[in-house]
């Protein structure tokens, strides 16, 4: 911090030493800053303010039957458009400022200071402010004024002729769409009474084209369903045998009785209940679940019968038949494969009867199919009359709305004021002008004249290499330093030095009493148009 110090300290004295420098600088600077400041030339604006009233008591009724003119809309572009080309022309001739110009490049530049100057801005609903800033008072004004004569007498007024041009040009269209409207009536009649039948509908071949494949594809379906069962049932015919064997004791043998290890006939019927349960259960399995009480409960049935089957076996020796010596072997047709066998003729004849339908409807489709290969043609060709028919029809009936809406509207702008124009605030410049801020302007170019000063002998402390200090002769000596010698003044240098000092001092009060004066001098000058 101590350094920091130093520093500061040490560019202070030398700045300090340049003061006379500095003061040149300052001085110069805010001589021709002044001087420029005062010959500016005065800006004067001229202002005026216009109300557009658009209320109507008879609009809000009309809205929606009559053609709307959208007065707002139209103010707007006529605010957006007054700074044209065309408009700004004869504003430039309304204030005789084209009689300055020489030639058709000092017209131009006319036309672009008016561009510049000009300020068109709205001030809240249906209120603007327009307004132009120039070195004269009453070229100002004669410029506001003649803006607010072409922004009263815009095209506005034009809005009848618009209404009356826009009927005439409906009613032309009308005549002509009316003519093409009768036209597409009847070639689409005429192309209905040719083409009955081909036509999109209901009851067209392309539509029982679709419902006849649609029975077709049905039909075709149910014969694979049944072609399928036959082929299942034809496997559970192969895996069941046709007759089953059984041993009975006849009536009359001797020692008629029970055979040994239960009835004669045990086995046999253990077999065919066996076959018999299990052709039921793939029969339920088709047609429910696993967990469908008529499947659990054979299933069940069909677990008993295979457990009496191995227990049976199981209790037999292996080398001794469990049958009586009194009963005899029979062989009986097996009752499972009959039913299968039935079932099996069944499915033929359905199979049979299928397959003679789906003849009869490829026969019937193929016909639709003939019948039906210009139907997209047609149907394109009616789309195509119809989509035309209705593009006009609805143009027609579209232009007819809009000219009785036009009429209407004409009617409504003859005969009601549409748009009142009312002047809040008439052109008219101030006295005092708006530019340039010269007390604002005179204060800049002071400190910018000190701050200008003092860089200068800021620079010029930055380019001298001469040790002022002990401080600079300590840093940049390789030896150390054992003293320093001070100078002692006589007392002439000292009066002149403080006469120095004085000068100084009076010259920088000169300069704030000059500024001071030019600024009151300024204040109190009476504003001249």
């Amino acid at each position: 911090m101590t350094g920091l110090k130093t520093i500061a300290w040490m560019y202070v004295r030398s700045i300090w030493r340049r003061r006379w420098h500095a003061l040149i600088v300052a001085w110069s600077i805010c001589a021709i800053g002044w001087a420029y400041v005062i010959y500016l030339p005065n800006q004067y604006e001229a202002k005026t303010r216009i109300y557009v009233d658009t209320d109507s008591m008879l609009r809000p009724l009309m809205r929606g039957i009559a053609v709307d003119s959208n007065v707002l809309t139209q103010v707007d572009v006529m605010q957006r458009t007054l700074l044209s080309r065309p408009n700004l022309q004869m504003v430039s001739h309304m204030a005789d400022l084209d009689l300055a110009a020489t030639g058709p490049a000092d017209a131009e530049e006319i036309v672009n200071q008016l561009r510049q100057r000009i300020s068109v801005l709205a001030d809240g609903r249906n209120l603007f402010s327009i307004s132009y800033t120039g070195p004269s008072r009453d070229t100002a004004t004669k410029v506001v004024q003649s803006l607010l004569t072409v922004f009263v007498e815009s095209n506005l007024g034009n809005t009848r002729n618009d209404m009356l041009s826009a009927r005439n040009f409906i009613d032309d269209q009308l005549r002509d769409y009316a003519k093409q409207l009768d036209l597409a009536e009847k070639r689409v009649a005429e192309f209905k009474g040719k083409n009955i039948g081909f036509l999109p509908g209901e009851n067209n071949y392309n539509t029982k084209l679709d419902v006849s494949r649609q029975d077709l594809e049905k039909a075709k379906a149910d014969v694979e369903d049944a072609t399928r069962q036959r082929a299942e049932l034809v496997k559970q015919m192969a895996a069941t045998p046709k007759f089953v064997d059984s041993f009975v004791i006849l009536p009359g043998d001797v020692g008629a009785g029970p055979p040994l290890g239960g009835t004669a006939d045990t086995g046999g019927n253990t077999a065919a209940r066996i076959a018999e349960l299990e052709q039921k259960l793939r029969a339920l399995r088709e047609n429910y679940t696993d967990e469908h009480p008529d499947v659990i409960r054979t299933q069940k049935l069909l677990d008993r019968a295979r457990q009496e089957a191995a227990d049976a076996a199981a209790t037999a020796a292996p080398d001794v038949p469990v049958v009586d010596p009194r009963a005899r072997k029979t062989t009986a047709p097996n009752p499972v494969y009959e039913q299968l066998e039935l079932r099996r003729t069944a499915l033929d004849a359905s199979i049979a009867s299928l397959q003679a339908r789906v003849g009869r409807l490829q026969t019937e489709a193929d016909k639709w199919q003939q019948l039906a290969k210009s139907v997209p043609e047609v149907g394109a060709e009616m789309a195509k009359l119809t989509r035309d028919y209705d593009v006009i029809k609805k143009a027609y009936d579209e232009l007819l709305s809009r000219r009785e809406s036009a009429k209407i509207g004409s009617d409504l702008e003859a005969q009601t004021q549409t748009v009142q124009f009312r002047i809040v605030d008439p052109p008219e410049a101030p006295l005092a002008p708006v530019a340039p801020k010269r007390i604002l302007l005179l204060s800049v170019v002071l400190i910018g004249g000190i701050a200008a000063g003092g860089a200068f002998a800021f620079l010029l402390v930055r380019v001298d290499d001469t040790i002022s200090t002990l401080q600079q002769l300590k840093s940049i000596m390789a030896v150390p330093v054992l003293g320093a010698i001070s100078a002692t003044a006589e007392t002439a240098r000292k009066w002149r030095r403080g006469s120095e000092r004085l000068a100084f001092a009076a010259l920088c009060a000169a300069l704030f009493a000059v500024f001071a004066v030019v600024v009151w001098i300024e204040a109190s000058a009476v504003p001249v148009a």
